[in-house]
């Protein structure tokens, strides 16, 4: 098996992690901000296909992190993570 480094970014808006290259998605974590919303993570841009999305309740309100299985998820042409009432979110990816 062929060991990548994992890096993280954060973000408090909808944006590209990393640009558009390629990437793993490993784990996200995530904080609510009372309202019902969304952690949607697209392929290659905002309107790219929906590979892995989340629910966040109105009582999220604290943060929740959520570890991907196996190798995690393939963003061929980079991940978009696109935010609906979430106030920060942290993606770690390879």
């Amino acid at each position: 098996m062929q060991q990548t480094d994992v890096r993280s970014q954060h973000l408090t808006a909808s944006g590209n992690v990393d640009g558009l290259s390629r990437n793993r998605l490993k784990s996200i974590s995530y904080r609510g901000n009372g309202t019902d919303g969304y952690v949607r993570l697209r392929n290659g841009g905002s309107s790219g296909a929906i590979l892995c999305e989340l629910d966040v309740g109105t009582s999220d309100s604290f943060t929740i992190y959520v570890l991907l299985p196996g190798e995690g998820i393939l963003f061929s042409s980079g991940i978009y993570v696109d935010l609906s009432n979430v106030s920060a979110t942290t993606v770690f990816y390879g």
